[in-house]
């Protein structure tokens, strides 16, 4: 199984729409979660569409022509309505999307896009979430817009949010996918402001339940200049498997191996 989240920069250029179709030939996810995206059937093929159009729950935010989206390969996708943020946060439950014969539990998946102000944006979005039933496999990614990492004393950006990261672990049971297998590495960039595209913001993230974590294969930031044209995110990707094997790109095409940010020292 594979998981990926990806902000498209308010939907795109209008003659560039590519950023599904370039991550599903990519990485193939059976989980997307996907912000400022227009609505996918602009993006994606009419083949993919008529296929997978049940599987995709998009909502817009406010006007804009753009909003976040989820994508569930399999199983019964139903929408759960946000109250507050539509669009900067879409919600759905699943039933049925079995990528484990030992994870039987019904999913619940959130694609977040954290609207200003960040902190009391993200701490009333949990509040809302930790509001219903606990009886589902939690899933929470997307753009933070808030460091989604912890860093090393000798990393140079020093911006920190562990108060985030704390209560998604011992409220939500939650783990950072990227963190978790890439142990003793310094962040690694997901977002390039267009002035200022070296300071290493680390805002994308995906969290899954602590039980996956045995589970967890590798999760990668794709980079290269194909996706800097793209957008100002990189694309977050995290896969799993039930024969769990370390953190390890051996199973990647050579082609592909060239998309992902190299390890930083």
């Amino acid at each position: 199984m594979k998981i990926a989240t990806y902000n498209l920069r308010c939907g795109g250029k209008q003659d560039q729409r590519v950023h599904w179709t370039q991550l599903f030939e990519v990485a193939n996810p059976d989980i997307f979660l996907v912000q400022e995206t227009c609505p996918p059937e602009q993006s994606v093929t009419q083949q993919f569409w008529e296929i997978h159009q049940n599987q995709l729950k998009w909502v817009g935010v406010g006007n804009h022509s753009w909003g976040s989206a989820v994508f569930v390969r399999s199983g019964t996708v139903n929408e759960i309505t946000v109250p507050e943020f539509e669009g900067n946060v879409v919600g759905v439950e699943v039933e049925g999307f079995a990528w484990s014969p030992m994870r039987e539990r019904r999913l619940r998946v959130f694609s977040i896009h954290a609207p200003a102000p960040y902190k009391p944006s993200i701490n009333r979005i949990l509040d809302w979430i930790a509001s219903l039933s606990g009886d589902c496999d939690l899933l929470i990614g997307g753009d933070f817009n808030l460091t989604v990492g912890v860093r090393h004393p000798t990393e140079k950006q020093q911006d920190q949010d562990l108060w985030l990261l704390e209560r998604l672990r011992k409220e939500f049971g939650l783990i950072s996918c990227w963190q978790a297998a890439n142990p003793n590495r310094n962040l690694t960039q997901t977002l390039r402001w267009s002035r200022d595209k070296t300071t290493v913001y680390h805002c994308d993230g995906i969290f899954v339940p602590a039980a996956w974590y045995r589970y967890l294969d590798k999760c990668v930031v794709l980079a290269s200049p194909v996706w800097e044209e793209l957008s100002d995110h990189s694309p977050v990707v995290a896969s799993f498997s039930e024969e769990s094997e370390p953190a390890a790109l051996a199973d990647l095409s050579q082609s592909d191996r060239g998309l992902l940010s190299p390890p930083l020292s």
